[in-house]
């Protein structure tokens, strides 16, 4: 018999954490579900934990492929998964007992396409709960707007449990990050009725490895190039959530440009900088809105438009000034 829920885990160079996330699974109260470990070329003993799991409990199933990275790794659990439902947990992650039964529960007792929990944010020196509401149900078109606002739930894929032909052919984009953006849009462009309750289920862990110091030695314009896809998907179904996206996109490449414009090694992503700031142009005079901006933020917009390589000036004259 094929079961109720696959839950897909990607494994990857947390042999101090994988023990605590694979035993959360196994003692879950609802137990009619498939776990795929995908040991995605993990260097270290992942591999063998995983296989060593398998032999103990006969809902494991491991994969063992090259490295390819988070998105890769998913998109082959999801090649094999047979649940009706399909959940996602991070390998160095741990939920709690109870939220799979609570998520299947909803979908089946309220014939919901997707049910999401919220999570536990643990940080080296806190932990944030990321939200508390009562049971919601929404249409496809509120789903859309709440996901893209981020106060209920957001884009993340590992707070929810989806209806496995509602996936179909989607998969996470390869080789790039905010993977959980470009397929969970997808996702609930498909989705008739969504189940949301404020229970943090999840636990996510924050985890430093100098995160800032890897930001600025590989930086990325993803995100960048995910919401510049979505605002055209979004702009042509739901016109009128087509400034959230934009309001995204903003913030993401002020982000992106500060990084570039601060490393100290702008040649280097001259190029990324470039396409980053014409993207951010294409938008500004249909849809990037200045009201919504604080002061600050709306003088470095009107400089990039103006002449992108004035916001690189004006960034570099700020820190001159903080750290005169």
């Amino acid at each position: 018999m094929k079961p109720k829920i696959s839950i897909i885990v990607p494994v990857y160079k947390v042999e101090q954490y994988i023990h605590k996330c694979i035993n959360s699974i196994l003692t879950q109260s609802f137990t009619d579900f498939e776990l795929i470990l995908v040991n995605d070329g993990s260097p270290d003993n992942c591999g063998v934990i995983c296989e060593e799991y398998a032999k103990t409990d006969r809902r494991i199933k491991v994969i063992h492929k090259e490295n390819g990275g988070l998105a890769s790794a998913r998109n082959a659990g999801l090649d094999i998964a047979k649940g009706d439902f399909v959940g996602f947990v991070d390998s160095d992650d741990w939920v709690e007992s109870d939220m799979y039964e609570l998520l299947y529960n909803l979908c089946i007792e309220h014939e919901g396409d997707v049910a999401c929990c919220t999570s536990m944010i643990h940080y080296s020196h806190k932990t944030l709960i990321t939200g508390k509401h009562q049971l919601i149900f929404h249409n496809r078109n509120e789903a859309m707007k709440a996901m893209l606002e981020g106060e209920l739930y957001d884009e993340v894929v590992w707070t929810k449990l989806i209806k496995r032909n509602l996936i179909g052919d989607i998969r996470f984009p390869v080789g790039m990050t905010y993977e959980d953006t470009a397929f969970t849009y997808k996702i609930i462009h498909k989705c008739k009725k969504l189940c949301s309750i404020g229970e943090p289920k999840y636990h996510y862990l924050k985890r430093d490895n100098s995160m800032m110091d890897n930001a600025i030695k590989n930086i990325k314009i993803d995100a960048i190039l995910i919401y510049d896809e979505m605002f055209c998907f979004i702009n042509q179904n739901y016109q009128e959530l087509s400034g959230l996206v934009t309001l995204k996109l903003a913030n993401s490449a002020l982000v992106i440009l500060n990084l570039i414009a601060s490393s100290g090694r702008f040649k280097e992503n001259e190029q990324k900088y470039f396409k980053v700031t014409n993207i951010l142009n294409k938008y500004f005079s249909r849809t990037i809105k200045l009201d919504e901006y604080p002061k600050n933020v709306k003088i470095l917009l009107i400089a990039i438009k103006i002449y992108p390589l004035l916001y690189k000036l004006i960034i570099n004259n700020l820190l001159k000034w903080r750290s005169a």
